[in-house]
């Protein structure tokens, strides 16, 4: 293991002095620092712009986020919507065009949830009240999917963007429900009075990826959380 600066360029070089360059980046980091648009230009822009530079790998994969799409209405949202809006979701886009000038690909992760990422879940269990629009949809992959998705993007040189999201974006109601009782998710209703998105997966579906956790009920099915 190799520990360096991503966002320090002297620092990369000497840490990464006399190895050959890689054939795959997967540039997936967390924001440190604050969430505002500043830290996330250190965190994503800068480290990836660094890295590329230093490592010249043959092909990049960045981890962007579907926070990129600002639709707040139930729509459903493919890698052809409308994107941008907010602060920090123009820098996630600016980092994106970064790997994509580069060749690379950026996969848009929806909710990542799992083992050590279970906040939604605990509070749903322990009877806390819902946060955010009982209504509203959320999208989301289980932490083994999002990185066999990253994976498999770097593996097949997936150039481009790339929804990584699980088959079915449920509302908060029915997720919470589904948690206190352990019953199955109820067919999806009119979306009417909806919000958020219901960001689909068929295209990095097309391209041979697979979850193994259709939705995240069938993740806590499996004891997967």
């Amino acid at each position: 293991m190799i520990a360096a600066n991503a966002a320090d360029t002297e620092d990369l070089r000497q840490k990464l002095a006399g190895y050959a360059p890689p054939d795959v980046l997967i540039h997936c980091l967390s924001g440190h620092g604050g969430r505002d648009a500043g830290a996330y230009r250190i965190t994503y822009v800068e480290t990836l712009r660094n890295l590329l530079e230093v490592l010249r790998p043959s092909f990049c994969v960045f981890t962007g986020s579907t926070s990129v799409y600002p639709q707040n209405d139930g729509s459903i949202v493919t890698e052809e919507s409308r994107t941008g809006g907010t602060p920090t979701g123009d820098v996630l886009l600016e980092a994106e065009k970064i790997a994509l000038g580069a060749g690379g690909a950026a996969v848009r992760l929806g909710g990542i949830y799992g083992p050590g990422r279970t906040r939604f879940i605990d509070a749903a269990r322990s009877g806390q009240p819902t946060a955010g629009d009982p209504d509203g949809f959320i999208n989301f992959i289980h932490r083994d999917d999002a990185a066999a998705a990253l994976h498999h993007a770097g593996e097949l040189r997936l150039g481009g963007i790339w929804n990584g999201v699980d088959d079915r974006p449920v509302r908060r109601a029915e997720l919470a429900e589904a948690i206190r009782h352990g019953s199955p998710l109820p067919p999806e209703s009119g979306v009417s009075e909806a919000t958020g998105k219901r960001v689909r997966n068929a295209k990095l579906r097309a391209a041979g990826w697979n979850p193994r956790y259709p939705t995240v009920i069938d993740a806590l099915n499996a004891d997967a959380v």
